[in-house]
């Protein structure tokens, strides 16, 4: 099975798909096979793909990664149609009836696909990056979730979890996160990546490290604000870099409005707009009408905003207009829903190109290859030209006066300046560029590539790896965390730290072990453990001195097994004031913070009392160094029967299994 990364996201809007995008073909080309993965999305911005239509987020992370877009890497799609409705698509096609279903009991019928979608592509590439959905911590949404927790649990995956620090509020907005996930899912929250920065990152210290520490979400970089040409999840910015200049087009955004990303190009080749106002339209070469996923509401919209007459106006001067499908529509006389597809009833048109539409249940859903007919001024240009797009709609277009047929099947109609397309795609198409800009845009690979160079230079290439290669197990400690484990004899504590160590050291460990081998059975003991542990650890065996091997430790992670046996041996020799002098070196070795700890110690409050005066002055030094080593330690834990009990911290990291490892 694949390993899997998710990156999530402290809300909506905080670059979650552009990170997936970039990591997509940053790992691809690292020579592994990488599929994209959102379990649901909301967008009206969809293209089609192999098998139906998918977000179109999931397209591009897709294209990124090398591979064919697909419908299982995004099984459920919702396109809002209304305020408080949208079509949701389930495996590429509408599901009308699941429409119907209340919110909080579509989880059911909805989580099988997603299921079954994620266990495929899991069995069938290298890595498999989910994207959550706006926040996974919102309480009143997770007994519904089909996208976020779910997801990584059904994946086993790492999770990154990326805030928007140009927003502001971002450490809080981390820490907010990860404070309301359930205990169990914190564990996979390995790293945090401060998203859309401006300045100088030093400036963030100390509170990257302040995080790490309250949480275990190791820090995994600072990304700037890049400058790319990849539109938001959601269109309203067509990429960050500004628009190009010549040709002034402008692109209506009303209500629901379907499949913007499309437009992308014209950024860059273009003196680009969104028009939203009847001013906004003045000094314009170009208007585009585009999709809407709800046509009556697009109506209204522009009726009462004024820009239907505006629109109107633009057209009667002779400058030329393009609708596309969606736009195709608007742009007719009459549009009819007989069956209640999107809105019921019949709806007057612009009126500025003669057709009818009739929006039938079914729903078209295809990629087409096309040529333009012969076409009159001023899109004379586009005659004879081939070119490739997609097919997304329920509308039936047919002529109800002269009119101009641009393309077969229905597909496209012109009457003087005004243009009507169903095919969406056509402005990302080279020869339909070339025909209406005189040139090509750069397309999205440099795009990728630059996101891919992102990806190196500001994250943790190191820490990414080690997510591909240990899922979830890929902890980093903060430095200078303090991790005090207690227990009984035989409670497991030992076997704990052992594992503890090993999960945030790796090889490179210290092992300062304090029992002597006093007799043939501790001998035998003390062998046990050396077997337990990794040859590559360095062993500093130390009966007395204890807190200065810790203090001297070269490794990033150091363990000391155990403080009870290396105060007793300091007791027996020189009495009760060596003892306090040991623990003293112990403690300012930990305060230095120069490196992780982990304290094995006897929990020694639980038995009876003493019969010896020397075993109760024991227990008595004993019982008060634990509670001072529990106070400065980050993370306590005590061991019962093989099992670990969290007394504090420590809820950043599922740090031991139910065996006590």
């Amino acid at each position: 099975m694949a390993r899997a990364i998710a990156v999530l996201g402290t809300g909506s809007g905080v670059g979650k798909s552009l990170l997936v995008t970039a990591l997509a073909r940053y790992f691809a080309r690292r020579g592994l096979r990488v599929a994209p993965f959102k379990g649901q999305n909301m967008s009206n911005h969809a293209r089609v793909a192999e098998g139906g239509e998918i977000g179109a987020a999931q397209y591009y992370q897709a294209l990124a990664a090398g591979v064919a877009p697909e419908v299982r890497m995004n099984p459920v799609l919702l396109k809002p149609e209304a305020e408080t409705r949208s079509q949701v698509v389930v495996l590429g096609r509408a599901r009308p009836e699941l429409a119907r279903v209340p919110w909080r009991e579509r989880a059911g019928h909805l989580w099988p696909p997603v299921e079954a979608s994620l266990r495929s592509l899991l069995d069938g590439f290298d890595l498999v990056l989910i994207e959550g959905a706006g926040s996974p911590a919102e309480p009143n949404l997770q007994g519904s979730d089909v996208t976020n927790l779910r997801v990584v649990r059904a994946a086993d995956a790492a999770a990154i979890l990326v805030a928007d620090i140009d927003k502001g509020g971002a450490f809080a907005a981390l820490l907010g996160t990860h404070a309301l996930l359930p205990e169990a899912d914190r564990s996979r929250l390995v790293a945090f990546v401060l998203n859309k920065f401006r300045g100088d990152p030093a400036l963030l210290d100390p509170a990257p490290t302040d995080l790490w520490r309250r949480t275990g979400m190791a820090p995994l970089g600072v990304v700037p604000l890049l400058a790319h040409r990849l539109p938001d999840e959601d269109a309203p910015r067509l990429g960050s870099l500004p628009p190009g200049g010549g040709r002034r087009v402008g692109v209506v955004r009303y209500p629901f409005a379907a499949n913007l990303d499309e437009f992308g190009p014209l950024y860059e080749l273009a003196g680009f707009r969104w028009v939203e106002a009847p001013g906004d339209l003045d000094d314009l070469d170009l208007l585009i009408l585009p999709g809407a996923k709800n046509v009556a509401a697009a109506l209204d919209a522009l009726r009462a905003g004024g820009l239907d007459r505006a629109v109107a106006a633009f057209a009667g001067a002779g400058r030329p207009v393009i609708g596309v499908c969606g736009g195709l529509e608007l742009l007719g006389e009459a549009i009819a829903d007989p069956d209640g597809v999107e809105f019921g009833g019949v709806r007057r048109g612009l009126g500025l190109l003669p057709l009818a539409t009739r929006l039938v249940p079914e729903k078209r859903v295809r990629r087409r290859a096309v040529r333009f007919r012969r076409l009159a001024p001023p899109f004379e240009a586009l005659a004879g030209v081939r070119a490739v797009g997609y097919e997304i709609h329920h509308g039936q277009s047919r002529p109800t006066g002269e009119v101009l047929t641009a393309l077969p099947e229905g597909l496209g109609y012109q009457k003087g300046n005004v243009l009507g397309v169903y095919l969406h795609g056509l402005f990302e198409d080279p020869a339909v560029q070339r025909a209406l800009f005189g040139r090509t845009a750069t397309g999205l690979e440099a795009t990728f590539d630059a996101l891919a160079e992102a990806v190196g230079e500001h994250l943790d290439e190191g820490f990414l790896m080690a997510m591909v290669e240990r899922g979830p197990a890929a902890r980093r400690a903060p430095p200078g965390a303090v991790y005090f484990l207690l227990g009984g004899a035989r409670s497991g504590k030992s076997r704990g730290a052992l594992r503890l160590a090993r999960r945030l050291g790796g090889d490179a460990v210290t092992f300062v072990a304090t029992a002597r081998a006093t007799d043939p059975e501790m001998e035998a003991r003390i062998a046990r453990h050396r077997a337990d542990r990794p040859e590559a650890w360095r062993l500093v065996e130390a009966p007395r001195g204890f807190g200065r091997a810790v203090a001297e430790a070269a490794t990033p992670v150091v363990v000391l097994d155990c403080l009870a046996v290396g105060l007793a041996n300091a007791l027996v020799e020189e009495g009760e004031a060596a003892a306090l002098a040991e623990l003293a070196e112990l403690v300012a070795a930990l305060g230095r913070r120069g490196r992780t700890a982990i304290v094995v110690s006897n929990e020694v409050g639980m038995g009876v009392v003493p019969p010896s005066p020397l075993g109760r002055r024991f227990r008595d030094l004993l019982g008060g160094a634990n509670q001072r080593l529990a106070g400065l330690a980050d993370a306590v834990y005590l061991f019962v029967a093989g099992q670990a009990v969290r007394l504090k911290g420590g809820q950043d990291v599922q740090v031991f299994d139910s065996t006590g490892g």
